[in-house]
């Protein structure tokens, strides 16, 4: 047990692990991935040039498919803020084993100090680790941006390095996690899953105003089939 924690603080002593931050709670944000800043949209973006360059094409599928989902994660830094989040957009298969989209999000984000909604869009691209006919596990990241009615966060913890300062309007998201979809006929997928979540400015205000929020839960939605 000595040794693990060790372990623990010199990971965060020489920057693997963001302060104040466990492995369990965000684990592709480890150097070199970093998936919860830009870092992890140019791999993300790399990955899926890199399927579609260095691959055949496996499928005639040419069809877009509507895709709604709800879910909520729970912040594990101070001031532990709940996010509710409703994200409706289309999703695209480009192999058996890939698909890509895009969704509009709205974000309720609420605890002792904030309470404000946000919207905005995120691009998002979907791995099949199984894919059966019906149905897949997946591996999913994406990133976007989003824009607040009210700053966002606000003052956190004086206690807490991370959240001491106050946020903007303007934000990047970022989200991976892993997920199943299971068809329940023709024309409808039931999905769900879990994940991480990740809101920051990526510092354009300067560091003060970049306290960044990071959650994980879960989500639940559909992805209908309109091609018929």
């Amino acid at each position: 047990m000595v040794a693990i924690g060790i372990q623990h603080i010199d990971a965060q002593r020489i920057g693997v692990l963001p302060m104040n931050t466990e492995w369990y709670q965000n684990p592709l944000e480890c150097k070199p991935l970093q998936l919860s800043t830009a870092f992890g949209i140019v791999w993300g973006s790399a990955a899926v040039a890199a399927s579609l360059l260095f691959t055949k094409k496996d499928s005639l599928i040419n069809q877009f498919y509507l895709y709604a989902e709800t879910g909520s994660s729970f912040g594990y830094k101070a001031p532990y803020t709940t996010v509710l989040n409703n994200d409706i957009g289309v999703i695209h298969p480009v192999r058996k084993w890939l698909s890509i989209g895009a969704a509009v999000n709205v974000f309720h984000f609420k605890d002792a100090i904030n309470n404000t909604f946000s919207f905005g869009i995120r691009p998002f691209a979907r791995w099949y680790i199984v894919h059966k006919s019906n149905y897949a596990v997946f591996f999913e990241y994406g990133g976007g941006v989003s824009y607040s009615l009210h700053p966002f966060p606000l003052y956190g913890s004086s206690t807490d390095k991370d959240t001491v300062r106050t946020g903007t309007r303007f934000n990047f998201t970022s989200k991976y996690g892993v997920g199943l979809e299971i068809k329940a006929s023709n024309h409808i997928k039931l999905q769900a899953g879990v994940r991480h979540f990740h809101l920051s400015n990526g510092n354009l205000a300067g560091i003060e105003h970049n306290p960044a929020h990071d959650s994980n839960g879960f989500f639940a939605g559909v992805i209908l089939d309109t091609n018929h």
